[in-house]
């Protein structure tokens, strides 16, 4: 399915009203304040077909978090659910991750225990073909390794935590997804390029030979341009908006109403860099062209461009994939 068609950024499956009142209530608004769009069965519309209807959100959403707490399997719809989430990963590459609530993953990858007894009760009466496919997406997603509930004395910081881990696959999938990795990291290289072009171009610069000064403010302009359309395009992509707020006007992420500031301090150091050589080239520019020698003959901002490319190699994460 291409990326254009994926409506929903998460599929939350679980079970229960009590539920659905407290652990999930939290989580969703945590999500929603990220700028992470969350559906779940509440949200079906009145007279849609059930299965076909949840099947197709499954199929819209990029990640699928299953909720496993000690009465899932009691729900016939719910291992329904299981079961076309885990056949979307297998065949769409599509994320699964799990939160073990309450309950022992082993119980789950079993079916043994209290949570055996119930998913017993529930195969009372269906289809030995039923049964084995349930069986199955169980013992599967018992087999994902994801939180427990059980590990944490603090709910809250847990729902952080999953929310954290949930914005990193988004971002990992969408750059994968879009070839971000491989062409930006390109046009990355093309700039530092760019910049040694033009650091160069202003040491040989003199009245002599004022073209080097202008050769280097046209490398200069054309390094802020890719840069401009890098940090463009990752606007975009995170849905950033502008706002004038105290103490810098500055791109803000959509959640908590645009309060988290957009952007790494990588992606900062390479875009001042770009900047700072850009007003080093139009000073030494200026010069030649009153028939004086630049003043500025080392450029330090293609050093800094190298080493911010090198942080950001470092700090970058990895793309997640379909066994994820």
């Amino acid at each position: 399915m291409a990326s254009s068609s994926l409506k929903y950024n998460l599929f939350a499956s679980f079970y229960g009203q009590g539920l659905r009142q407290t652990f999930l209530s939290h989580l969703c608004r945590h999500l929603n304040e990220n700028g992470i769009t969350v559906f779940t069965n509440q949200d079906l519309v009145r007279g849609e077909p059930v299965l076909p209807s949840l099947v197709q959100r499954i199929r819209e959403s990029r990640i699928s978090i299953v909720v496993l707490s000690q009465k899932y399997a009691s729900s016939s719809w719910c291992l329904n659910e299981l079961v076309e989430i885990l056949r979307c990963r297998e065949t769409m590459g599509h994320i699964v991750m799990t939160i073990f609530y309450r309950v022992d993953p082993s119980h789950v990858r079993n079916q043994t225990g209290d949570f055996g007894n119930i998913f017993v009760q529930t195969c009372a009466g269906k289809t030995e073909e039923e049964r084995r496919m349930w069986s199955q997406a169980l013992t599967d997603v018992g087999n994902i390794a994801g939180e427990d509930s059980r590990n944490w004395d603090n709910e809250s910081k847990m729902i952080e935590k999953i929310v954290r881990d949930v914005s990193d696959k988004l971002n990992a999938t969408m750059w994968a997804k879009t070839g971000y990795s491989n062409g930006m990291a390109f046009l990355v290289v093309i700039n530092l390029l760019l910049e040694i072009a033009s650091a160069g171009a202003d040491q040989l610069s003199s009245t002599r030979k004022p073209y080097f000064a202008k050769v280097s403010l046209l490398m200069s302009v054309l390094s802020l341009i890719l840069s401009t359309l890098d940090f463009t395009y990752k606007i975009r992509a995170h849905k950033a908006r502008f706002r004038f707020k105290w103490p810098i006007p500055w791109f803000y992420y959509p959640s908590r109403g645009y309060n988290r500031i957009f952007g790494s301090s990588t992606d900062a150091i390479l875009f001042f860099c770009v900047v700072g050589q850009l007003i080093v080239s139009a000073i030494n520019c200026s010069f030649t062209e009153r028939g004086r020698d630049g003043p500025i003959k080392v450029s330090v901002w293609p050093l800094f461009f190298a080493i911010g490319m090198v942080v950001s190699k470092f700090m970058e994460k990895p793309t997640i994939s379909k066994e994820s």
